[in-house]
């Protein structure tokens, strides 16, 4: 009698949602650029008089996830992609959104509010009235209060 493999892994077929929208990973995250991880965080850590930390970690490990999206983008590609994350933005004021991210250290999807970080797209060049775009480094950064 031959016993089921177990699953261990719990990844789903995606990495990174933003609200409702999952970004889909063949189109706009480049292959070899997905990095998310959960910051451990202190709360006033310091150190005594014979060099020791003193750590007082907190329960919440603020996600933080980055990719770059592939270079050539078109203007049209980018505008798509830009439109479905600000159609998920809650405060646009502060780039405000819920994160949900594999987290490959936890074999795990963690949510989280958080925001876009600023980005800064580089125009490669204009072909037949088309832009086209280097790569451009996205990042979302979790843990904001949602209280």
């Amino acid at each position: 009698m031959t016993t089921p493999l177990k699953k261990y892994s719990n990844y789903s077929g995606w990495l990174v949602k933003i609200g409702d929208y999952t970004i889909p990973t063949d189109r706009f995250i480049r292959a070899d650029s997905y990095k998310a991880y959960a910051n451990m965080q202190d709360l006033d850590p310091w150190t005594d008089a014979d060099g020791y930390l003193h750590r007082n970690a907190v329960k919440l490990k603020a996600l933080k996830v980055e990719f770059e999206t592939p270079a050539m983008l078109t203007d049209e590609d980018f505008a798509e992609f830009m439109y479905n994350i600000d159609q998920n933005i809650t405060n646009i004021d502060a780039n405000e959104c819920y994160i949900t991210a594999f987290i490959p250290r936890y074999n795990k999807y963690f949510t989280q509010k958080g925001y876009l970080v600023d980005i800064d797209p580089q125009i490669y060049g204009n072909y037949e009235n088309t832009l086209h775009y280097n790569a451009i480094r996205i990042a979302f950064v979790g843990g904001v209060y949602d209280g």
